[in-house]
């Protein structure tokens, strides 16, 4: 036998079901999903660079390299081996995809920093975060820095040398929440990105198919993205008195398609089970409904998410499924 292996890690190898229970045969690991949720991100992160220019890539790797710095100090602190699984790295492009290209190249830097040590270290680390940490860190910063980070930039494609446009006409979720109906113009450039807005919050049909890829490799389940959605479309139908182009505007404005597939999906900050999922689902669509129609803030995804993790525990300790063998 090597000498530099012990006998429970060869046992666990040969005969894998002497190890202790539960016996789950499941061959993906945590590194693995987070490759193919940065590989579902990909073409979003591609069209946010192209369509705001160097400045958007400044705050991807600048959020990016905070996240997995911040990682890297807690862990050389506390002595501990410094994990590999890309969860920090997810974090910093979600982070800065949720971010105007406007503000301040140390925003993300601070919120990194806050998502990774507040947010997810500090409950223990990845798997025992109560609170999304992308979300966490956007919501201190919306919070604090309330002009700034409400601001909506309009794309200069291509790398364009001029200035940044900060726009303060209405968005099509805005004029949706005024009851206006939406051209046809607004919808594909809503469906493009090429419309003012935060970073890659706008490629909707991009983070669609990011989140149709997720659904194919089994990453994610329907429960969570559908239920969120289908609630939307229906008060939206009932809210814009049946206009499609409200409905339109509530499903592929703001941040609804990266809401509801990469964030709301969240492993560590979402329920366990299928019937949980499907209420927690509809609770994130009917409140961020409600936040939208009622609230002087046309998009509050990031709050109604988070307020929505608080729930999580009661939701799993509520939907407990039955034990093998064992009556009700």
């Amino acid at each position: 036998m090597d000498n530099n292996r012990s006998f429970e890690e060869v046992r666990s190898k040969r005969y894998p079901m002497m190890e202790a229970s539960p016996h789950l045969l499941f061959h993906e690991k945590t590194d693995q999903i987070m490759r193919l949720v940065l590989l579902a991100l990909f073409p979003s992160i591609v069209a946010s660079i192209i369509f705001f220019g160097a400045r958007s890539l400044l705050l991807y790797v600048i959020s990016i390299t905070t996240c997995l710095l911040s990682e890297f100090v807690w862990f050389r602190i506390r002595n501990h081996s410094l994990p590999k699984d890309y969860s920090a790295a997810v974090t910093g492009v979600l982070l800065a995809m949720s971010l105007p290209v406007s503000v301040p190249l140390w925003y993300p830097a601070l919120g990194g920093v806050i998502g990774i040590i507040v947010a997810k270290e500090l409950f223990g680390g990845i798997g025992r975060n109560l609170l999304n940490p992308a979300l966490t860190g956007r919501a201190v910063l919306r919070l604090i820095f309330v002009k700034e980070m409400s601001e909506n930039v309009q794309p200069q494609p291509f790398f364009s040398i001029n200035s940044l446009d900060v726009v303060s006409s209405a968005t099509p979720l805005m004029e949706a929440k005024a009851g206006e109906s939406l051209s046809s113009g607004q919808m594909v450039d809503s469906l493009t990105g090429l419309i003012a807005g935060k970073n890659a919050e706008t490629t909707a049909i991009l983070l669609l198919l990011g989140g149709l890829f997720l659904l194919y490799k089994k990453v994610i389940t329907w429960h969570i993205p559908l239920c969120m959605i289908g609630t939307i479309i229906i008060l939206a139908l009932f809210i814009g008195k049946g206009d499609l182009t409200i409905v339109f505007a509530h499903v592929f404005g703001g941040a609804t398609m990266l809401g509801a597939f990469f964030m709301a999906t969240d492993y560590s900050t979402s329920p366990t089970t299928p019937k949980g999922e499907i209420i927690y689902g509809i609770c994130c669509g009917l409140l961020l409904m409600a936040w939208r129609e009622l609230s002087s803030m046309p998009e509050g995804m990031t709050f109604i998410l988070l307020i929505m993790n608080c729930f999580v525990p009661l939701i799993d300790h509520l939907i407990i499924p039955r034990a093998y063998g064992v009556e009700r």
